[in-house]
């Protein structure tokens, strides 16, 4: 496989990540596994929260991937699995670091990422749309909620 191809296959590996984050999100963290996700909705206590076994649990999919490629799968697994361990890195980049803060390193303001944060507020705020990471769609009737939501908590907040 030449390095072109193999780029390629990594891409879309990357891409696919995505809808299967959201997916993934939606039906099994917001449904059977709720019990370790909903410690990621509410305020922490110390370092780790439950809803830290999902990524662990996920990594092992690039795990497989470079295993499975190393016990005589086809070469584009590698690169597969490459994609799949860019996005999970991204992934934690976007959430952990940016987002809520939880490892600290000092990251200037993008605004796609503030972009993503706001997002990701709104989730939180109501507890469902957008569940996407990279690429969250948030319907428009809820990001008007959550903006009268901040004006309302601002006047309440000068009043005081």
């Amino acid at each position: 496989m030449s390095p072109v191809s193999g780029a390629v296959v990594a891409l879309v590996a990357f891409l696919a990540m995505e809808p299967i984050s959201y997916g993934t999100h939606r039906w099994v963290m917001h449904g059977i596994g709720m019990r370790w996700h909903r410690s990621h909705h509410t305020a922490s206590i110390g370092t780790w929260e439950a809803n830290d076994i999902f990524p662990v649990l996920f990594s092992t999919i690039g795990v497989a991937t470079f295993a499975a490629a190393a016990l005589g799968g086809p070469v584009w697994l590698y690169w597969a699995g490459g994609g799949i361990t860019a996005y999970g890195i991204t992934y934690l980049f976007v959430h952990e670091v940016y987002i809520h803060r939880r490892l600290r390193s000092p990251v200037d303001d993008v605004a796609y990422l503030d972009w993503l944060r706001e997002s990701h507020r709104i989730h939180h705020l109501f507890g469902g749309e957008p569940y996407g990471m990279l690429l969250p769609l948030v319907p428009r009737r809820l990001r008007v909620r959550a903006a009268t939501r901040r004006q309302m908590t601002a006047s309440t907040r000068s009043r005081l």
